[in-house]
């Protein structure tokens, strides 16, 4: 068997990290892939078909992006609040 090295350029290495450490977004890939490449292909008989799975799916990923993308702001300000010893959470005050 011969492997075959290629040279990434920066895009490829970033959107492969980022496949790497997200196996939810992972997932959504391969499953708009299913819908234009795989066995869903066959299984969608019009654009009509074709264009909702995909737009489901790319909904389902965007999602899945933001609710990393909070999880991450959120353990970020939790650890500044920690590191600064003055922080208090602000609360509403209750009338």
């Amino acid at each position: 068997m011969m492997v075959v090295m290629k040279i990434l350029n920066e895009e490829e290495k970033i959107i492969l990290d980022a496949l790497r450490s997200n196996c939810e977004l992972k997932a959504c890939i391969l499953e708009m892939i299913d819908i234009t490449d795989g066995k869903s292909l066959e299984e969608l008989k019009t654009g009509d078909d074709a264009a909702e799975a995909v737009v489901g799916v790319i909904q389902k990923t965007g999602k899945t992006i933001l609710q990393n993308w909070i999880e991450r702001k959120k353990i970020k300000a939790e650890k500044e609040a920690a590191a600064n010893k003055s922080y208090r959470p602000h609360e509403k005050k209750c009338l």
